[in-house]
C-alpha cells in the first residue's frame, strides 16, 4: 500500500486517476457522500462549525466562499443561505451539472453558483476558501504549485481544510478512562453494525464494487485510487506554516462515519430515530471524549482520520 506521496505526476498517471474516478464515481459518491439524511447526521455538525468560523466577526451581512474541487456541491450546499454564499469550482462538467441540478432541488440556487475551473484559479473577491478532501489526491509537485497559487488570496482570508491525516501514535500508555472509552466505543460500533445488518438489505453491487476497489489498490500498491495518499501531519504543516495561522484543528468522522457507511452498505439511507438521534450522535460524542486522551494507542499503524483545519492567511 502506498504510504508516501507521489513526487511528480504525468499525463499517463493523471489519466489513470481520471479513468479510476469515471469507473468508480457512482460507488464512491454513495459510500462517501452518502444520502442527504446521513449527511445531516455525520457531516452537518462540523460543517456548521466551519460556517461559524467564516461568519464569526465578519463585518459583512453575507460572506462569499470559494469551494475548490466542489464536485457535486454537497459540502457547502448544506449550509448555504442568505448569509453564506458559495462559488463552487471543479474541472468536471459532469460533477458541476449535478451540483447545479441539486442546488435547484434543495432550493439553494440563490446562494450557490458553479464554474468550470481547475484548482489553480482563485478569484480575489472572496471572504473564505473551502478545500474538502481534495489535496491528498495531488502529487508533491502539484501541492507546491497549488499553495503557491493560493497565495493570491488576500491576507486575513479564512481557509478551511478537511483532509485524511495519518494518526501519529504518542507512545504513552492509555489511562483507565481511555480504556473504558475504547471498550464502550468498540461495543457501540459492534452493536450498530450488527443492527444495520439485521435491519437492512445488503447492497450486493456496492459490496462487489468496493471489494474490487480495495483489491485493485492492493494489487497495484495504491492507497485507494492511483494518486491519493493521506497526509502525514508534519507534511501538511510544511505547506501551511509559512503562510497560514492555524486557528483550530480537530478530528471528525471516526466511529460515526463507520456506522453511517454500514447503513449505506445495507441500503438504509433514511435511518430512523434510534440511529439518527441516539446511536450515531452518542458515538460522535464518545469519540470527542476519547480524543482528549490517548486514543492513538488503539489506532492501527498507517490509519488515517479526517482532520479539519481552520486557517487564516498571514
Amino acid at each position: 500500500m502506498r504510504q508516501e506521496r507521489i513526487k511528480t505526476s504525468n499525463a499517463a498517471l493523471d489519466k489513470e486517476e481520471m479513468d479510476w474516478w469515471d469507473t468508480n464515481a457512482g460507488a464512491i459518491e454513495k459510500i462517501w457522500a452518502m444520502s442527504f439524511e446521513l449527511q445531516k447526521i455525520i457531516r452537518l455538525p462540523y460543517l456548521k462549525e466551519m460556517k461559524k468560523f467564516f461568519t464569526d466577526n465578519s463585518e459583512k451581512a453575507s460572506v462569499k466562499i470559494l469551494e475548490i474541487g466542489c464536485g457535486t456541491g454537497w459540502v457547502c450546499r448544506m449550509i448555504a443561505d442568505e448569509n453564506f454564499h458559495v462559488l463552487g469550482t471543479d474541472f468536471s462538467k459532469g460533477q458541476l451539472a449535478i451540483a447545479i441540478s441539486e442546488a435547484k432541488i434543495y432550493n439553494k440556487e440563490k446562494y450557490c453558483t458553479y464554474e468550470l475551473a481547475d484548482a489553480s484559479s482563485f478569484p480575489t473577491d472572496i471572504d473564505g476558501v473551502v478545500i474538502h478532501a481534495l489535496l491528498h489526491h495531488l502529487s508533491s509537485q502539484e501541492l507546491v504549485f497549488f499553495f503557491e497559487k493560493l497565495k493570491k488570496i488576500p491576507k486575513t482570508t479564512k481557509v478551511f481544510i478537511y483532509e485524511p491525516v495519518f494518526v501519529q501514535k504518542t507512545g504513552a500508555m492509555p489511562s483507565l478512562t481511555d480504556k473504558l472509552l475504547h471498550k464502550i466505543i468498540t461495543g457501540l460500533k459492534s452493536f450498530c453494525l450488527n443492527l444495520a445488518n439485521r435491519k437492512g438489505i445488503k447492497d450486493e453491487n456496492l459490496v462487489i464494487t468496493m471489494n474490487k476497489i480495495y483489491e485493485d489498490a492492493k494489487n497495484n500498491g495504491w492507497y485507494i485510487s492511483p494518486k491519493e495518499v493521506p497526509f502525514y501531519e508534519a507534511e501538511l504543516n510544511n505547506y501551511l506554516e509559512n503562510d497560514y495561522t492555524v486557528r483550530k484543528r480537530y478530528i471528525v468522522n471516526k466511529t460515526d462515519f463507520d456506522i453511517a457507511q454500514s447503513l449505506v452498505i445495507n441500503k438504509i439511507y433514511k435511518p430512523g430515530f434510534l440511529f439518527s438521534n441516539v446511536l450515531i450522535p452518542f458515538a460522535s460524542w464518545l469519540d470527542k471524549l476519547s480524543f482528549k486522551g490517548n486514543y492513538t494507542f488503539y489506532i492501527a499503524p498507517q490509519t488515517h482520520l479526517f482532520t479539519c483545519f481552520e486557517l487564516v492567511r498571514k
